[in-house]
């Protein structure tokens, strides 16, 4: 198998464990981060009801506080319209007055008279007597109507269409010296995107507050830090086609949560009704509730954070595979090339190189060259590793080394039949004695040049002049000339 499929197999199964590792990972995080914003949104909504409900209540006492004012009863027994309004609007500022620092202020104050006609509206001068009346003179808000016909007080939520605000509103009757109804007063409080960006910082979730089919005011800003006008169209667009509306009118709160996409980022949300309280039992035609606030949360900003999980896990795995990628070239550099460096020496002495030697091949391989080196020196005669020396292409320069003329004869030359009819142990005593010989009257040293060595080099030679010849067999000749003994190979056909 070679290198390049090894590191890709490597590679693929790095991949494969961090894709494992990746989706393992992240989807088990993302479905605990969802699992959490889920929580979290349903507690939230029940606690923004239950303040709701205790805003509720106090409005209601607040509200029977003010009729039993004095001020008030007198304001409604004045016969000129004038000063029933500027009594009435006086103890108005009294009441501003009282409030402590840091209380909220109502939207608006009003006094209507037993016939539901306006007497005074704070912060406006001559109100219309009949401004909450419809064509037919039916009061517009079942509310006024309850307080004046069964002097019932109530808590709730209008949809003002005078200010074109939802409000949540506390009326109660005014009962004069006879103990029958002389009018009612009025303690509206508008819930606006500021009051939704309130219970937002209570929360810590973003809060709409809704009216029948219309989304009023978000907890959502834009860039100017003003309201998001086009994020809470986006809700009104998706949170009435839930379902979740219907079942928290119905039940107080939805129990469920949908998922919804609003400017670009999933959200988490649900739904509950905004609560109405009364002093006695409402009457069976009073209106169904209406009224109610979605909590929701961005699920995409809870999950950013896990963009970082998943980047370092994809870099994780990528810097797993160029580690192998490294290793591998690395293991390369330091056992397969100085492996191929032996493979290559081994074939130069299958060629014909009987003095190649190995070098030193690294701390891995040096053993075996070293054991390669003791094989040769005992197979060739030459010096043991330690004992030699080295020219500059890495072979041992051994003086009794023997030198081989590739030019052969012919295969039918007379000295070639004579040769191929020599028995071989005969063959390379005879040409061993002569070589010996020669290099003496040459004056060359016949130091390590053993019987043994002498002929392993002679077969090894012959081997691959064979093939280069493409005969039976080569033998040699010692020839002299000019002061060099050499071999001279002699083909057998």
């Amino acid at each position: 198998m070679s290198r390049a499929v090894i590191g890709g197999i490597v590679a693929v199964i790095i991949a494969a464990l961090t894709a494992v590792a990746y989706l393992a990972t992240t989807s088990k995080l993302e479905a605990g981060i969802v699992d959490d914003v889920q929580s979290r949104v349903l507690n939230a909504q029940d606690l923004l009801v239950q303040n709701a409900s205790l805003e509720g209540l106090g409005l209601l006492k607040r509200a029977e506080v003010l009729a039993r004012d004095d001020e008030y009863l007198a304001a409604l027994n004045m016969d000129a319209p004038f000063d029933r309004e500027n009594t009435a609007n006086a103890q108005f500022r009294r009441f501003l007055a009282s409030l402590d620092e840091g209380e909220p202020r109502p939207d608006f104050l009003a006094l209507v008279d037993k016939t539901g006609d306006l007497v005074a509206l704070l912060d406006v001068a001559r109100p219309p007597p009949d401004s909450w009346k419809d064509k037919d003179g039916n009061l517009l808000y079942p509310a006024v109507k309850v307080a004046l016909e069964q002097r019932t007080t109530v808590s709730d939520v209008w949809n003002y269409t005078q200010l074109k605000q939802m409000m949540k509103v506390g009326v109660a009757p005014i009962i004069d010296d006879v103990d029958e109804v002389a009018g009612a007063i009025v303690i509206a409080y508008a819930l606006t995107a500021k009051e939704a960006r309130l219970q937002r910082g209570l929360l810590g979730l973003d809060v709409a507050y809704f009216y029948g089919d219309t989304v009023h005011a978000t907890s959502f800003v834009d860039s100017t830090s003003r309201e998001d006008v086009g994020r809470r169209k986006q809700l009104q667009d998706a949170i009435f086609k839930t379902g979740l509306v219907e079942k928290a009118m119905e039940r107080g709160v939805a129990d469920d949560v949908v998922r919804l996409e609003l400017g670009g980022e999933q959200y988490i949300a649900t739904v509950g009704r905004l609560p109405r309280f009364a002093s006695k039992k409402l009457p069976a035609d009073y209106p169904p509730y209406r009224a109610g606030a979605v909590v929701l949360m961005s699920l995409t900003k809870e999950l950013a954070p896990l963009g970082a999980v998943r980047t370092a896990i994809g870099l994780l795995g990528v810097g797993a595979i160029l580690v192998a990628i490294v290793a591998i070239v690395l293991t390369a550099r330091s056992i397969l090339a100085p492996l191929d460096q032996i493979e290559l020496g081994i074939n130069e002495i299958i060629n014909g190189n009987t003095d190649k030697t190995f070098s030193p091949a690294g701390s891995d391989l040096d053993g075996l060259a070293n054991a390669l080196n003791v094989m040769l020196a005992r197979l060739l005669g030459r010096p043991e590793p330690g004992d030699e020396q080295y020219d500059e292409n890495g072979n041992v320069v051994t003086a009794g080394g023997m030198a081989f003329d590739t030019e052969g004869l012919d295969v039918k030359d007379a000295e070639a039949l004579q040769l191929a009819a020599e028995p071989e142990p005969d063959y390379y005593k005879r040409i061993y004695a002569e070589y010996v010989e020669a290099r003496k009257a040459a004056g060359d040293s016949v130091d390590g040049v053993t019987y043994e060595g002498f002929v392993a080099k002679l077969r090894l030679t012959e081997a691959n002049l064979k093939k280069k010849y493409n005969s039976r067999a080569v033998r040699f000749r010692v020839v002299t000339k000019d002061g060099k003994v050499t071999l001279k190979p002699v083909p057998i056909a």
